[in-house]
C-alpha cells in the first residue's frame, strides 16, 4: 500500500511539476504573442485597410471610376519602434509603415501612397493619398487623409519608394506588349501549320486520284 501511495505521490508531484512548466509555457507564448500583435504592423493589413477606405470614397469613385481594384506590385518600408529612454525609463517607439502600390478603377489609374502608426496597439492612419495622370495637364494628387506635409514626412520617404513602383508599372506595361506579340507569333505558327497541313492533304487526295 505505502508503495503504491508513494508512487502515486510521486506522479502527482511529476505531474503537477508538467503542468506548471505548460502553463508556464503558454503564458510566455500568449504574452509574445500580445506584445507582437501590439506593436508590429502587418503591411498587408495596412493594405486591405487602404483599399476599404478608398473604395468607399464617394470622391475618389467619381474620378476613378468604381470599382476599384489593387495589384500585387507594393512597395514598403519600415520605420521606428526600437527602445528609447525617457526620465530614464525605458520606452518602445512608435512603429510606422510606409507603402506605396498601384491601383485602378474603371475609368483612370492611380498610385497611392499610406502612411501608417501603430498606436496603442491600433492602425492609426496619417497618410491616404492618390496620385491620378489625368488626361490633360499634371498628376493630381488627392487626399483622403493627411497632407503635403505628411507626405514629405521621414525626409519624403513616399518619394523614394515610387522609382521601383513606377518601374514596375512601366514594366507591367512592356510585359503586356510582349505578351500581345507572342499571342500573335503564336497564332501565325498555328495558321501555317494548319495551311502546310491542308497542303499536303491535298497533295495526297491528287495523288490518289486516277
Amino acid at each position: 500500500m505505502f508503495g503504491i501511495a508513494n508512487t502515486f505521490v510521486g506522479l502527482s508531484e511529476g505531474m503537477a511539476k508538467y503542468g506548471f512548466l505548460a502553463l508556464s509555457s503558454a503564458i510566455v507564448t500568449f504574452a509574445g504573442l500580445y506584445i507582437r500583435s501590439r506593436f508590429t504592423i502587418n503591411p498587408d493589413r495596412v493594405y486591405r485597410i487602404a483599399m476599404r477606405k478608398l473604395n468607399t470614397s464617394a470622391g475618389i469613385l467619381e474620378v476613378m471610376g468604381a470599382p476599384l481594384s489593387g495589384t500585387d506590385v507594393r512597395a514598403y518600408v519600415m520605420s521606428g519602434g526600437g527602445i528609447t529612454l525617457k526620465n530614464f525609463k525605458p520606452k518602445l517607439g512608435g512603429k510606422r509603415c510606409f507603402l506605396i502600390f498601384p491601383i485602378r478603377g474603371s475609368e483612370r489609374k492611380g498610385l497611392v501612397s499610406v502612411e501608417v502608426k501603430k498606436k496603442k496597439g491600433q492602425y492609426d492612419m496619417k497618410l491616404l493619398a492618390i496620385d491620378v495622370p489625368m488626361t490633360t495637364g499634371p498628376d493630381q494628387r488627392f487626399f483622403l487623409i493627411g497632407d503635403e506635409e505628411e507626405y514629405k514626412v521621414g525626409g519624403g520617404l513616399i518619394s523614394e519608394l515610387r522609382d521601383p513602383i513606377v518601374k514596375a508599372m512601366a514594366a507591367e506595361k512592356e510585359f503586356e506588349a510582349l505578351d500581345e506579340m507572342e499571342e500573335e507569333e503564336d497564332e501565325e505558327r498555328e495558321l501555317e501549320e494548319a495551311e502546310r497541313k491542308n497542303r499536303e492533304e491535298l497533295q495526297k487526295l491528287e495523288k490518289d486520284s486516277p
